[in-house]
């Protein structure tokens, strides 16, 4: 019996069913992914891998400290010493504090040079301090002291509270990094997202040759991008991230490794939504190279979800 369809019909016909078999082989694969090992805790604490700057102790430094006894000369003496040692390195630092008693400050003159670390008696003259320097001591004590000050500009909201009971210093809070030391900055539809994810990686995990999953999500639309495993056996190079930017590639058209495991995944790519999509920014930018803008760089924008460091 033949035909009576138009080759060019018959054509798409057969190209539609083979996408449709392709969509549901991708999603049968991207379901097993979420299959996980029975130990997997549904609960989790985000913990920040933040620089070592942002969870230091103090540290501190020496620094010569003057004692105004004369409120008026403050602002002069700020500026004078200023001039000549103006705090580099130290702009965290308040230069005057209160004290107790009234009208009296003190005042950060500069800091200690080596051979005054090594040996310093307890307490100096203004005229040891100042040397040959030309500044109006109106306004302050004859007697210096040596203090310890904070060495490093405080970073978070617990290391202000503790470096500023040396010293009276200069902070910014970095709302985004306290959110983070406070596992505050995910929503609950974000946590439930990222559980899910980390559900895939560990699961993909258990297929490669060494235990190691990678998830790349599209943040913009919480889709999955790929899935990937250790296939060092089948490669040398195909650590478990390099399978996963080469499965991205696929999803964008490229890629060029061979992958067979059904425990790999990427969204398909399709030629003409890829088209269709250029047609419509063309629309949007008039003018401007639109190719840019319908597809990301690799892995640019998008989020990775590793089972553990990828080379450990």
């Amino acid at each position: 019996m033949t035909s009576n369809m138009p080759e060019n019909l018959v054509c798409e016909t057969k190209k539609r069913k083979l996408l449709d078999s392709e969509t549901t082989n991708a999603t049968k694969r991207l379901n097993m992914t979420l299959e996980c090992p029975s130990d997997f805790e549904e609960t989790f604490k985000n913990i920040p891998i933040l620089a070592d700057e942002y969870t230091r102790s103090i540290e501190t430094e020496k620094m010569f400290v003057g004692i105004i006894k004369s409120k008026k000369e403050t602002s002069r003496l700020i500026k004078e010493l200023s001039a000549v040692w103006p705090l580099e390195g130290q702009s965290h630092l308040k230069r005057v504090r209160w004290t107790s008693q009234k009208d009296v400050f003190e005042i950060l003159i500069r800091p200690l040079n080596e051979n005054e670390i090594s040996s310093y008696p307890d307490s100096y003259s203004l005229n040891q301090v100042l040397g040959q320097v030309n500044i109006d001591i109106t306004g302050l004590m004859d007697t210096v002291l040596v203090y310890e000050v904070p060495k490093y500009p405080a970073l978070t909201q617990k290391q202000y509270k503790d470096f500023s009971e040396l010293w009276p210093m200069q902070f910014r809070e970095d709302k985004y990094v306290e959110k983070l030391l406070k596992d505050e900055l995910l929503s609950s539809k974000e946590r439930e997202d990222v559980s899910k994810f980390m559900k895939m990686c560990l699961n993909a995990a258990q297929h490669g040759d060494e235990k190691v999953g990678c998830v790349i999500v599209d943040p913009s639309e919480s889709k999955v991008v790929a899935v990937a495993h250790d296939r060092r056996e089948k490669h040398p190079l195909q650590h478990t991230v390099m399978v996963a930017v080469d499965l991205v590639a696929k999803s964008q058209g490229g890629g060029c490794w061979e992958t067979d495991s059904e425990h790999l995944h990427h969204s398909l790519y399709s030629k003409d939504d890829y088209d269709e999509k250029i047609e419509e920014l063309k629309r949007q930018n008039p003018g401007k190279d639109v190719k840019k803008l319908a597809l990301p760089y690799l892995c640019t924008s998008y989020d990775a979800y590793l089972s553990r460091e990828p080379c450990v």
